[in-house]
């Protein structure tokens, strides 16, 4: 049977598209170079390593993929999971074979023996298992004293490396790097424990098996593997926050703030190369380093030139925020790594992207402008044509508040006034044209996190984090009214198109309905097993769509207050939802670091939702 577009990209039922690709959790080169594989939030990516196209979208764990490793012949791929499973597959064929489980924690790393024969495990439940590849079951368990995030087999596979994370007290972990004996289980050395180490532990064995390269905080250290003995510490430039060895042993690269290259024959600085990682990669005939993170994508670099060779595309970050322009032809998304825009027709990105870290967005009403607001209290404006910031506005950084977080944005209906709410407990009205503030509405007692005009311009919305909703006169900047009835944090607040009807979401699960003039609560809508992080009405009032913790999106009939569908296909919490001016599309923004384009044109067939 032919594979289809949907199976290939591995799209959920109902999404008609997929313009991001989700949080990255590791990289890693085949054995023979030929293809690079991406761990990630939604599934493993399979990318060509020549053309760099995607191949594939390996789907089956419930949830994120956080560790990867080939077997030495490169036939066989182990994908471990937040979902506490591993699972194998056939690196040619990219079939599914098999599931182990046995952990009772995520998997947080995975290598392969030299023979290929064995698989290690590390957890978060403290264990590491030794998987026998033939068998279901481990045949060697270990109890590490602390979550296991990085294994490593020595070259003679007679060791395990593990670095390991403890509790320590007042959010400081201690980390220690241990060495086990595969043969019996045995603990046989503790090369390293501080107990006031760095969330970022790692451990790699040199592959002619003469060094162990371990790294914690802003250090790499050395040890012979004959004597155990420490050789050589290396004072990393920033943080460290994964290690690689060069195939042929005579490099280490090292990820953090900066991606380093260092000579492991004369223990020195070998070379810097531009941009942030948290993950990196050889690839196995040593020319190329794969760098990987969710704030700069991944990057391919030549290694004897340190040249930038290839940016790979689409892994963008957790996204916070999604909005149509006014014509339905763009839509913009908002994430910790920068501010996205796609043409809705193709899916492509726009020539244009603004590459600055963002929690919220609103295009003006002619799709001209888009505001942004950002995590230090300032406002940017930018023209959507060219890309370029148009004002720059600091409202906000004037609070005596430690929080100035721009958490909402929303232009009014003629575009002459935008709106901007805030964890400073303030909302502020702005003049879109000059940026000029007019007004300060105070009156919220903790964090803003959603506003909205009414249609007619007259009346703003507030939710907050102090269980309320509050109805503003714009004219005048009075307060008119609080509605009370949540019993947690109001994240969402929406009106519907006629004004008659105001719809909040809460982290109280629920989503409520209000009677928009007399703050009368008309219904409680009561399916989200989680927080719900976004509602907005349909352009014809009729349907209530949300966006949920539980990682689902829901639609709802307004007059019956009843549930019309459920969407299924992000694997972590759905913090935006938006509507297309026509009502055929929903785009959805993600926890997962993806952006999907769902179907409301045509009626679908209810779907049950995990629980």
């Amino acid at each position: 049977m032919k594979t289809t577009a949907t199976e290939y990209l591995s799209l959920p039922a109902d999404a008609k598209a997929r313009l991001s690709k989700g949080l990255i959790y590791q990289i890693q080169f085949s054995p023979d170079s030929t293809v690079l594989t991406v761990a990630s939030s939604i599934g493993i990516w399979i990318y060509d390593a020549q053309t760099h196209q995607e191949l594939a979208l390996l789907t089956k764990h419930e949830g994120a993929v956080t560790s990867l490793a080939f077997s030495p012949d490169g036939q066989m791929l182990a994908s471990g999971g937040g979902d506490k499973t591993i699972h194998l597959w056939n690196a040619i064929t990219r079939q599914h074979q098999k599931v182990l489980t046995g952990h009772t924690g995520a998997i947080a790393s995975l290598a392969f023996s030299p023979d290929g024969l064995t698989l290690a495990s590390g957890s978060l439940d403290e264990t590491i298992c030794l998987w026998e590849i033939d068998s279901e079951h481990p045949k060697t368990r270990m109890a590490c004293l602390g979550s296991a995030v990085s294994i490593a087999f020595s070259a003679d596979g007679t060791t395990l490396a593990s670095g390991t994370l403890a509790s320590g007290g007042k959010h400081r972990p201690i980390s220690a790097i241990h060495l086990w004996d595969t043969t019996t289980g045995q603990h046989r050395n503790t090369l390293m424990s501080e107990a006031k180490g760095s969330w970022y532990i790692n451990v790699a064995f040199s592959p002619d098996g003469a060094m162990l390269a371990g790294s914690s905080g802003h250090t790499i250290r050395l040890w012979d593997t004959t004597t155990d003995e420490l050789q050589k510490t290396l004072p990393g430039p920033g943080r460290v926050e994964s290690i690689a060895f060069s195939t042929d042993s005579s490099l280490l690269a090292s990820a953090g703030e900066k991606i380093h290259l260092w000579d492991t024959t004369t223990r020195q600085h070998y070379k810097t190369l531009g941009g942030s990682a948290e993950y990196v990669a050889f690839s196995g005939d040593d020319t190329t380093l794969a760098s990987g993170g969710n704030y700069n994508g991944i990057n391919l670099w030549d290694i004897p030139t340190g040249q930038h060779q290839k940016a790979i595309t689409g892994h963008i970050g957790h996204v916070k925020c999604v909005s149509f322009s006014s014509d339905g032809a763009t839509l913009a998304g908002g994430s910790y790594n920068g501010i996205h825009l796609w043409h809705i027709t193709t899916g492509n990105p726009r020539e244009t992207p603004l590459t600055y870290s963002v929690e919220s967005i609103a295009f003006s009403p002619d799709g001209k402008t888009l505001a942004s607001g950002f995590w230090d209290g300032t406002i940017r404006l930018w023209d959507t044509a060219t890309g370029q910031e148009l004002k720059r506005l600091n409202g906000h950084t004037d609070s005596e508040s430690e929080h100035r977080e721009v958490s909402s944005l929303a232009f009014d209906p003629d575009g002459t006034l935008f709106a901007s709410g805030s964890w400073d407990n303030t909302i502020r009205l702005w003049n879109a044209t000059t940026g000029a503030r007019l007004k300060t509405f105070t009156g919220h007692e903790s964090f803003v996190n959603s506003i909205a005009f009414s249609p007619n311009g007259r009346t703003l919305a507030s939710g907050s984090q102090d269980e309320t909703i509050r109805l503003w006169d714009i004219a005048t900047g009075a307060h008119v009214k609080t509605l009370t009835g949540h019993t947690n944090t109001i994240s969402s607040v929406a009106f519907s198109p006629d004004a008659k009807m105001l719809a909040s979401g809460s982290w109280d699960n629920t989503i409520r309905l209000w009677n928009a003039t007399t703050g009368e609560q008309l219904k409680i809508l009561m399916k989200h097993t989680s927080a719900v992080w976004s509602v907005a009405f349909s352009p014809d009032g009729q349907t209530l769509v949300s966006g949920s913790g539980d990682d689902t999106i829901r639609l709802w009939d307004i007059d019956t207050g009843k549930q019309l569908k459920t969407f299924i296909g992000h694997t972590a919490s759905v913090e935006s939802v938006f509507l297309s001016p026509d009502g055929k599309t929903l785009a959805s923004g993600s926890e997962d670091g993806t952006v999907l384009l769902w179907d409301l044109a045509t009626n679908k067939t209810e779907r049950s939702p995990k629980q």
